[in-house]
């Protein structure tokens, strides 16, 4: 008898498994007029459902067939995007995993360009087409509005250099899923730097500081080639577009629409006026408690009055306690976070081969969030498990809303539903936290709030040199993020990292994989602490408006979002002095 031996699992069917994980309880939404769903995309299927899509808007001789054709193609987009953000996730997940990287590849190259060119000439069909003012009509201006940016933003050429940027991302994804620093002989990957840079002991905070610079150090030439390949790629599409360089295009690409590079720009220069100095006095008052003349870069983390206990919830039970902490917050996004919990769209703990940082993203086919987290039993994760479900909740609020389009808003919008979150549950962190911590907790947020301002600033102004030439190479990198150091966190020591002030910018994901995709954060910042002013008078009042924004999804621009939710936005002069006064007056210090 000769036993039959199954053939060994192939790197597809290996990644399929680790994909389809995150969908084994999920069921897809209906559809009207897609039904050819593929379980495994090939560029050849891709062609098929929007060729089809093409041929129908061509061909199309009334309004109802048009509008038929439209949602046809916005359910197509759907389903390929799903296969997309499938792979995504799971090369996030497992970034250690040949099978995974390979799927997520083989998309990235030969799925992705036919569907952009395909996308591209429908939008060209429809902004060109003889029956377009019904059609609007029926869709809104600001529907139309996002396909002529997205086609303005389109040109054929990008499409390859698109694929070759992807390849250089991923490089760059790995070599960070693989990261590991080292604390008295004991490896740990880059996300549970968090637990030891609020460590009591100075040593350990030094030595930890010293461990973690010096992983990105002694990566630093990788790094940095990497970076300038993307540069490169990403200056080379924005040529192509007939720009001198990728700022307009980057600005197109994050569908700013009611504001411009000189707007952030005078954004900046209110932070460096008003911020800059009321975080010099935050860190003064920290030094002083330190016992210190000046902050050193191994104790910003650390602030001895508001030095908390660890956490009384375990990580296993993370989960648990925020669906309660939800369900006494809101009843509606209790149920929202509860169904998270159930259908697994949480992935919490940090591990080896999984990708540092956290994000948030829909799964369109199944109309449904997926949190990505990297929770190391510190109560900064409780931030976080807050920030991203306010993302989530956002995604569950916008379902009603069809057209892709329109059912995300745009980043420095969306990060008014993650941060607002942060603020408004903080009547119950003692749920996670023991009470004396918890009040602490709040205050050290929202001094870190101020904190963080300055340096997104520094951040985006740097991308601002580096795209536009004025900071080019490596030696003119280094130069120009010492400078913005001194400009925009001046006082802060290095000691012996003179090394570590010249390339910090090395550890901030967004400036490789999302650029000038953190202003957003600055301006999210002061919509995300009127809403909670808001609470302070009236919680329940802030509540509804909150939930109101989540469901506005990308429906409107900016200054229509922040209208919205009686928001001021952080362009109007002298608005950012009055609402950091305002939030000063809770943070406790001499």
């Amino acid at each position: 008898f000769k036993q039959k031996v199954s053939p060994a699992p192939t790197l597809r069917e290996i990644a399929v498994h680790k994909i389809q994980e995150v969908t084994s309880k999920l069921s897809r939404t209906p559809n009207r007029y897609l039904h050819q769903f593929q379980e495994k995309l090939t560029a050849e299927s891709a062609k098929v459902l929007l060729q089809e899509v093409f041929d129908k808007i061509s061909n199309a001789s009334n309004l109802q067939e048009c509008e038929e054709a439209i949602w046809q193609w916005n359910e197509a987009k759907s389903h390929i995007r799903t296969h997309f953000e499938l792979a995504y996730l799971a090369f996030h997940r497992f970034t250690d995993d040949p099978a995974v990287e390979a799927e997520h590849k083989r998309l990235l190259e030969e799925v992705e360009p036919v569907e952009e060119e395909l996308n591209a000439k429908i939008r060209e069909n429809l902004l060109g087409h003889p029956l377009r003012s019904d059609i609007e009509k029926k869709f809104g201006s600001f529907y139309f509005l996002q396909l002529k940016i997205l086609q303005d933003s389109f040109h054929p050429k990008n499409i390859q250099i698109e694929t070759r940027l992807h390849d250089v991302l991923s490089e760059y994804t790995k070599l960070l899923g693989g990261a590991h620093f080292e604390l008295d002989g004991k490896k740990y990957p880059l996300a549970h730097f968090r637990k030891f840079s609020v460590s009591p002991k100075r040593e350990i905070r030094q030595k930890s500081c010293q461990s973690y610079a010096g992983w990105f150090l002694k990566n630093k030439d990788k790094l940095e080639e990497i970076y300038d390949k993307a540069i490169a790629l990403r200056t080379e599409m924005g040529k192509n577009l007939g720009y001198d360089n990728f700022i307009p295009l980057a600005y197109q690409e994050m569908h700013r629409t009611d504001y411009n590079a000189e707007d952030v720009a005078a954004f900046r220069q209110e932070i460096l006026a008003v911020l800059v100095p009321l975080a010099e006095k935050i860190r003064a008052w920290q030094a002083k408690e330190l016992g210190v003349s000046k902050t050193y870069i191994w104790d910003l983390d650390y602030f001895p009055s508001w030095q908390l206990g660890p956490p009384k919830v375990p990580i296993s039970q993370q989960l648990e306690v925020g669906t309660r902490v939800f369900k006494k917050l809101s009843p509606k996004l209790g149920e929202h976070f509860e169904k998270m919990v159930q259908m697994n769209l949480i992935d919490v703990p940090a591990r080896d081969g999984k990708a540092p940082g956290a994000f948030c993203m829909e799964i369109p086919d199944y109309r449904v969030p997926y949190l990505f987290l990297n929770s190391i039993g510190e109560a900064s994760d409780v931030s976080t498990l807050l920030h991203e479900s306010g993302h989530g909740f956002q995604v569950w609020e916008s379902r009603r809303i069809q057209l892709n389009e329109l059912t995300h808003p745009t980043l420095d919008a969306c990060e008014v539903h993650s941060m607002g979150m942060e603020l408004l549950a903080f009547p119950y962190y003692e749920e996670f936290l023991e009470p004396k911590d918890a009040e602490l907790y709040r205050i050290r947020h929202l001094a870190d709030s101020i904190l963080i301002l300055p340096y997104i600033a520094m951040v985006d102004e740097f991308q601002h040199l580096v795209y536009s030439g004025q900071a080019s190479g490596v030696k003119g990198r280094e130069e120009a993020w010492e400078e913005l150091e001194k400009k925009y966190m001046p006082g802060v020591d290095y000691g012996d990292l003179g090394a570590w002030r010249r390339a910090r910018w090395i550890r901030q994901i967004h400036i490789f994989e999302v650029p000038f995709y953190y202003i957003d954060y600055a301006i999210a910042q002061v919509g995300a602490w009127q809403l909670w002013v808001q609470s302070l008078q009236n919680q329940k009042a802030a509540l509804e408006n909150y939930i109101q924004l989540c469901q506005l999804g990308g429906t409107v621009p900016l200054k229509q979002f922040f209208a919205s939710g009686n928001l001021h936005l952080p362009f109007e002069p002298g608005f950012l002095r009055g609402i950091s006064e305002e939030i000063m007056k809770h943070i406790r210090i001499s």
